[in-house]
C-alpha cells in the first residue's frame, strides 16, 4: 500500500502539484480542473485526501 501510495504522490509532485502528505491534503491552484488528473482521483478515492483550492 505504501509503494503506491508513494508512486502516485510522486507523479503528482512531478506534475507541479503541492501535496503535504501528514494532513493528506493535496494544494492545487484555483483555475484547474483537479479532478481531471487521474492520481488525484486515485489518491481521494482510496487514501482518503482532501483537495485544497488555492488561489
Amino acid at each position: 500500500m505504501a509503494s503506491r501510495r508513494d508512486n502516485l504522490l510522486y507523479r503528482l509532485r512531478k506534475k507541479g502539484v503541492r501535496v503535504q502528505t501528514r494532513e493528506r491534503t493535496i494544494f492545487f491552484s484555483f483555475d484547474g480542473e483537479s479532478f481531471k488528473i487521474i492520481q488525484i482521483k486515485r489518491l481521494c478515492r482510496e487514501l482518503h485526501f482532501v483537495v485544497q483550492l488555492e488561489i
